[in-house]
């Protein structure tokens, strides 16, 4: 089923005082597709704030209130902390925090619990503590190894992730030059990162952008976007985070560079978004082995109508799984910055996570920058939040008859606001 995208202009709802001077934020009730809903446009309201501190309304605490959390791709370094309202269909801005200025999250993660932020910060890896929405301490930063610390080179903190299960781990990878390893760092008992643990060697040309437990809590994919592999490494010991190799599989075409990945909670199926070949496949897990097969299966992450070329003129970015494991979110970039990227949703099997069709794929307002992320949330169906940089706009989507619409927007115009947004209630 192809929708194709209503156009809207955004209603320009408040402005914000800054850190630095005057923040622009934009509530939209524009929407990003075909939608069969007939909801009313959102509410708008108005935000102040001094410095990097936002007194927090007492509905914030209402269930209909939800926060989330966005990083930077470049200096200075802060953590964003929006509140959400389901019901009014408004976004604000309600904490800037500073964080060490050259330790920018161009990734970030929270714990198991949600008590602990860790972070993918330009030449470090940093924890802090979540005490509330607008109360983020730093507890560590944590330097990369050997030569991709020096300033000279090129390598950056690309990718970290959090083990959900026991024992707590944190697995880190860097990005471009001198990031031929997986760094597993251990954490305290309160969750800050301490020390390392183990360095995993892959391939000298390996470039990890993202990767995901199985359900078993053993078994680590990571999607090698610079080797065009996908490695599985298990945890061989139930009391240690540290890691074994068990396989790379490479990718079915030499020009997919495998750049995400996402499992079903079945434990059946993997889906690997692929940067450079713009497509979501399909591999079927082995029972015993956890060594990731492809099924044949895969969707294309662009328009079957378009004339540009996939290859070259889009890169895909994230896929992410509805909180009931029925629809696969997904979505690329496009190269070129008077282009659209496109968001993509795809229909699971619920027993077997078997891709069964694609939904829809809508256009973004923009190219999508270097994010473009997708974010859906973790306790419903109903809100995807979508990240992006070019213009450093937050979105809020609402998933509704197997539909898209954009419900509300907000606008952060600071360096490189817009990598990934998670979402904390």
């Amino acid at each position: 089923m192809h929708h194709a995208p209503s156009h809207a202009k955004a209603t320009v709802a408040r402005k914000v005082d800054n850190l630095d001077g005057v923040l622009s934020a934009i509530v939209g009730g524009t929407r990003a597709s075909t939608s069969r809903s007939n909801s009313p446009p959102p509410s708008t309201s108005s935000l102040s704030h001094q410095d990097a501190v936002a007194p927090h309304r007492a509905s914030s605490f209402n269930m209909t209130i939800h926060h989330l959390m966005v990083g930077t791709w470049t200096p200075p370094g802060a953590i964003f902390t929006f509140a959400f309202d389901d019901v009014a269909l408004t976004l604000e801005l309600v904490k800037r925090t500073p964080i060490p200025v050259d330790e920018p999250i161009s990734w970030m993660t929270f714990d198991h619990a949600k008590k602990n932020l860790y972070g993918a910060a330009l030449k470090a890896w940093a924890s802090f503590a979540v005490e509330s929405p607008t109360s983020i301490v730093h507890q560590a930063s944590l330097p990369m190894c050997h030569h991709a610390l020096s300033p000279d080179a090129n390598t950056r903190a690309i990718f970290l992730l959090a083990s959900p299960y026991p024992p707590y781990g944190v697995y880190c990878n860097p990005f471009y030059d001198y990031a031929g390893a997986v760094s597993v760092l251990p954490v305290t008992s309160s969750g800050a990162l301490a020390g390392s643990a183990q360095t995993v060697p892959l391939d000298p040309h390996s470039g990890v952008h993202g990767a995901v437990f199985h359900p078993d809590g053993r078994h680590l994919y990571s999607a090698d976007l610079s080797a065009n592999k996908i490695w599985l490494h298990r945890r061989p010991d139930p009391a240690s985070p540290c890691l074994e190799l068990v396989a790379a599989v490479d990718a079915p075409d030499s020009r997919d560079h495998p750049r995400w990945v996402a499992v079903h909670p079945s434990g059946s199926a993997l889906y690997v978004l692929m940067e450079k070949g713009n497509r979501v496949c399909e591999f079927a897990v082995g029972q015993q082995d956890r060594v990731p097969v492809f099924t044949g299966r895969h969707f294309s992450l662009v328009p079957p109508d378009s004339e540009s070329d996939p290859f070259s003129s889009y890169r895909g970015d994230v896929c992410a799984l509805s909180h009931s494991a029925t629809y696969l979110f997904a979505s690329t970039r496009a190269s070129s910055l008077d282009r659209p990227g496109y968001l993509s949703v795809f229909e699971l099997k619920p027993d077997s996570g078997e891709m069964l069709r694609r939904v829809l794929i809508d256009p973004t307002s923009t190219s999508g920058g270097h994010s473009n992320a997708v974010s859906p949330s973790d306790w419903c169906d109903d809100w995807v939040a979508v990240t992006e940089d070019q213009c450093g706009f937050l979105d809020v989507h609402r998933w509704r008859h197997e539909s898209l619409e954009r419900v509300a927007r907000i606008q952060v115009p600071e360096p490189g606001f817009g990598m990934n947004a998670i979402w904390y209630d």
